[in-house]
């Protein structure tokens, strides 16, 4: 019998069984990150979150965004001070919010009106207004005669000092009591006058205050047409804390003019409007006369204003400034509002 040599045999089996778990393992995982980064399908088939927010994106490129527009786009900045937040003709003065008197002195800006066209009379020679009032007045006036009007309106009272209101308020107290002085006069430094933008009227045909009747009307009617507001009537009383004066007028300009008499607003009321228009934001627009107008509001002393076309800057004697744009040329688009 020959004799083989026979080598002997081990049992492989666990190792073999491993190396197969091992194997479909490795084959699975290849699979599974496959599907993710090749067809962007999840375990049951769909598509995954990230892959359906940014389809075809396996490299992350999808996450690049476009740039945020500049608000500030075809604006420069200017820089007010608190001096000139109290100045400008769409100033807010009244006991609560007493005028901010110019550095020097403040009768180097009026001028007295009895040099004027021969529509309406003045007091005397040393009634004053800003040029821009008397100007606008002017204009109000004498449409008032062509049409008709007769020239007995006077001019009685313009610009006042401190020193004059404070005379003013006390002769009324003494004369109807404090209690009548308060609601009727303003307090030195909360009077209108101070600013030159108001005026108080007198109807020389009856001998007393202008009271807007008659053919007088039409002053009333007409009067934000040239710029001006009628400041203190009955019904709004609460916010003036002043008595109603069917004289007393306040220029403040167009277009301004126009939006208090179609709001019904009073002027406290309107200041507090224009605050829903801030800058970074909606704008108000308007059209007067086939003009459009842009308005917003800013608060502190880096206005916003356009580089190009004509526009206006006013303090409301609070805590910021009223831009108005007029629209005659182009001067950018507004501002839009970044993205939250």
């Amino acid at each position: 019998m020959a004799t083989r040599r026979r080598r002997r045999r081990r049992n492989r089996t666990p190792l073999f069984l491993l190396l197969l778990l091992l194997l479909a393992g490795m084959v699975l995982l290849l699979i599974s990150c496959g599907d993710r980064d090749g067809e962007g399908l999840d375990g049951d088939g769909e598509p995954t979150q990230g892959d359906a927010a940014n389809p075809g994106d396996t490299e992350g490129e999808g996450d690049i965004q476009e740039p945020e527009p500049d608000p500030y786009e075809g604006y420069t900045i200017r820089t007010m001070t608190e001096q000139d937040m109290g100045s400008g003709e769409q100033i807010l003065v009244s006991n609560a919010v007493p005028y901010t008197f110019p550095e020097g002195a403040a009768e180097e800006l009026v001028v007295v009106i009895h040099e004027k066209n021969n529509s309406y009379m003045s007091k005397d020679y040393e009634t004053s207004l800003l040029p821009v009032t008397v100007s606008h007045l002017n204009d109000m006036m004498k449409d008032y005669t062509d049409q008709g009007g007769a020239v007995n309106i006077m001019v009685v009272s313009g610009h006042r000092t401190y020193d004059f209101q404070q005379k003013v308020f006390d002769s009324s107290a003494a004369r109807n009591g404090l209690e009548h002085a308060k609601r009727f006069v303003a307090q030195p430094g909360g009077s209108e006058h101070h600013t030159g933008y108001a005026l108080d009227l007198w109807n020389t045909t009856v001998g007393d205050y202008f009271e807007g009747v008659g053919e007088c009307k039409w002053i009333t009617d007409n009067c934000h047409k040239y710029g001006f507001i009628l400041r203190y009537s009955e019904e709004k009383e609460t916010f003036t804390k002043i008595g109603p004066e069917s004289w007393h007028f306040r220029y403040i300009g167009v277009p301004h003019s126009y939006i208090v008499v179609e709001k019904g607003f009073c002027y406290e009321e309107y200041i507090d409007y224009l605050k829903e228009f801030p800058f970074l934001e909606d704008h108000l627009f308007t059209t007067v006369d086939g003009v459009e107008y842009e308005i917003y509001y800013v608060e502190g002393l880096e206005v916003p204003v356009p580089e190009e076309g004509e526009y206006t800057v006013s303090g409301n004697n609070l805590d910021g400034f009223i831009v108005t744009v007029t629209k005659t040329a182009s001067v950018g688009e507004p501002p839009q509002v970044p993205a939250a």
